[in-house]
């Protein structure tokens, strides 16, 4: 996991779940980018993996906005269940897992 990478989350409040859906058909984004997230930056787990909507252009931590508009999971079993994806200068997912 590096900095500026993209991971799609599942979203158990909406039922959204990454592995049950086409990623690349571009008639899913509209499911897709609410649950679309980028590192912003990770260190020890104290301080947790902090990860940024792929819209999102502040970078404010108020409390409203957590698993809106950023996510701090601190527990790598949390990350278990997440999609990396590479996503292309328009914004498209071209290639989903690791690369």
């Amino acid at each position: 996991m590096k900095q500026n990478e993209y991971f799609v989350f599942p979203n158990e409040q909406t039922g959204f779940n990454p592995n049950e859906i086409d990623l690349l058909n571009s008639e899913n984004y509209h499911l897709i980018s609410p649950n679309l997230f980028r590192v912003q930056k990770f260190g020890s787990l104290l301080s947790g993996f902090w990860f940024r909507h792929h819209l999102e252009t502040k970078i404010d931590s108020e409390k409203e906005l957590k698993a809106i508009t950023y996510k701090v999971i601190q527990s790598t079993k949390n990350l278990q269940n997440i999609i990396k994806v590479r996503i292309n200068h328009i914004g498209e997912i071209v290639f989903i897992g690791e690369y």
